[in-house]
């Protein structure tokens, strides 16, 4: 069975758009073949527009709910966000580190260039491992705007830390301190406060009070928490809970991408669940703790919010080098806040990103 949604699935191999009848899914296109689509996003008030970072290649617009796209960036673009508070300011960010605004729902881009004032010492930490000199440029990989306060913007840099602005992008801080690896992934704050935080990075996962000034771990009941080097995590989001209170869902693995090419196995992935807010972590109910993969992106319901999706792959994400890195994966969804999850798109090449909106 599947609700009444429209799919956006993006794999190494192209983006398929797929909508929900209820019995089963049907194809409406594919695009994007031969390259690799790092993430994608819509607008919620007006689900027809989606914008799709490309790496390598640039960034894009569809107006007509993924069925045809247009270029509007170019370069190594790999993340886009929808301003919560107006979705006519959307955010962009691209390698080497750059990010852009725009106030007209993404049609043009302006360069944010006050990100590029910030002091030569915290530029220094704008790097990548020494396997992807050369190949892959520090890059922005989330834009995070407080959705209770506009002007309050984070953006992590893969690798490179998190930065903060405090006054909508007119100046920024690097908040990194308490993270040694600076590898970072995701970003969110506990609902309805302004200085919990929590960050996933590919050498832990952490927590701040402060905004940023002060990050510790957050790692108990992880199957390879504490461990620096083992302790995986890349998306995750905070849901609604069984009880009401807020849910943290989590994915995780063993090691890194490249840990998993190096020793010739698979990510040992798993979700997490957490119900005290990051203190203690435990396994879903019915997935293994060791999966073949790794759980890449976790998308909400846009109209239920118990209901819950997951786009999953072994370790070929291809960074933008090796498209044809098709891998293996499949699509899950949860109908208990991500306590439980079915299979419901099998056989698929590696799930790198997803979104999903009414159709």
């Amino acid at each position: 069975m599947s609700d009444n949604l429209r799919y956006y699935i993006a794999c190494n191999s192209g983006l398929t758009v797929l909508q929900g009848n209820g019995s089963g899914f049907e194809e409406l296109g594919q695009s994007f073949s031969g390259v690799t689509l790092e993430y994608i996003v819509g607008c919620r008030e007006t689900p027809e527009v989606l914008f799709a970072a490309v790496a390598f290649d640039g960034g894009y617009r569809s107006a007509d709910g993924g069925l045809s796209w247009t270029k509007i960036l170019d370069g190594d673009v790999r993340t886009f966000t929808v301003d919560p508070h107006d979705e006519c300011v959307v955010y962009a960010g691209s390698g080497p580190v750059c990010l852009y605004r725009s106030e007209d729902n993404g049609k043009t881009f302006d360069t944010v260039d006050s990100l590029l004032a910030l002091p030569q010492s915290v530029q220094a930490q704008w790097t990548v491992p020494a396997t992807y000199a050369g190949k892959v440029p520090p890059h922005v990989r989330h834009i995070y705007i407080h959705p209770d306060r506009r002007d309050l913007i984070y953006v992590l840099l893969e690798h490179g830390g998190v930065l903060r602005s405090l006054d909508g992008g007119v100046r920024w801080e690097d908040v990194s301190r308490g993270i040694d690896y600076l590898d970072m992934h995701i970003i969110e704050n506990l609902p309805g406060d302004f200085d919990r935080y929590y960050v996933s990075s590919a050498r832990g996962f952490f927590r701040t009070d402060d905004g940023g000034k002060m990050w510790h771990r957050v790692e108990e009941g992880m199957p390879y928490g504490n461990t620096e080097y083992y302790s995986y995590s890349h998306e995750w989001l905070f849901c609604d809970g069984p009880s009401g209170n807020p849910r943290m869902v989590l994915g995780g693995g063993k090691g890194s991408p490249g840990y998993w090419v190096r020793e010739k196995m698979t990510p040992h992935g798993h979700i997490l669940i957490s119900d005290d807010e990051g203190v203690n972590w435990r396994n879903s109910a019915n997935l293994p703790i060791d999966m073949p993969y790794m759980p890449w992106t976790f998308i909400r319901h846009p109209q239920k919010s118990d209901v819950l999706f997951c786009g999953m792959g072994d370790g070929a994400r291809g960074f933008g080098m090796a498209p044809d890195q098709r891998g293996i994966g499949a699509f899950y969804r949860s109908n208990d806040h991500g306590e439980s999850w079915d299979c419901i798109m099998p056989d698929m090449p590696s799930v790198l990103t997803a979104w999903i909106t009414p159709a």
